[in-house]
């Protein structure tokens, strides 16, 4: 709970510095934007990894394959920097970017899904009769 306070601290003294500098400097906007993003990013690195350390508990309590964990973990890690990265680039003004950014991440998740999609559909077809 400390953890977020202090990241809703430097977020709230963030956004009034952003609001005093947005129409004196737009360029030092741009880089404070860049720099308070990667300290909040920074500042919950080790709650993401307690998060990890218990999906894996979890995962290894209920015999889940790790291969399935793996593809779990890969695809909310895609999603979460594109649309942290699709953010980042519309508070920049280039929403477009971002929303190309965002389609990427969701291309490379579709491309990590085949595999499982495919041993499902396999699974079901086998369970078809003839």
């Amino acid at each position: 709970m400390l953890g977020l306070m202090r990241v809703v601290g430097l977020g709230l003294v963030g956004l009034v510095v952003l609001m005093v500098l947005r129409e004196e400097n737009r360029a030092l906007t741009l880089v404070l934007r860049v720099a308070l993003a990667a300290a909040i990013l920074l500042m919950i690195v080790p709650d993401v990894g307690r998060v990890v350390a218990d999906l894996v508990h979890l995962s290894e309590l209920a015999e889940i394959p790790a291969a399935y964990l793996a593809l779990l973990l890969k695809v909310v890690g895609i999603a979460y920097v594109t649309v942290f990265m699709g953010q980042l680039a519309a508070d920049s003004g280039e929403t477009h970017m971002g929303a190309r950014v965002e389609l990427a991440g969701k291309v490379v998740i579709l491309l990590l899904a085949i595999p499982l999609i495919a041993s499902i559909t396999e699974t079901v077809l086998k369970m078809i009769p003839s």
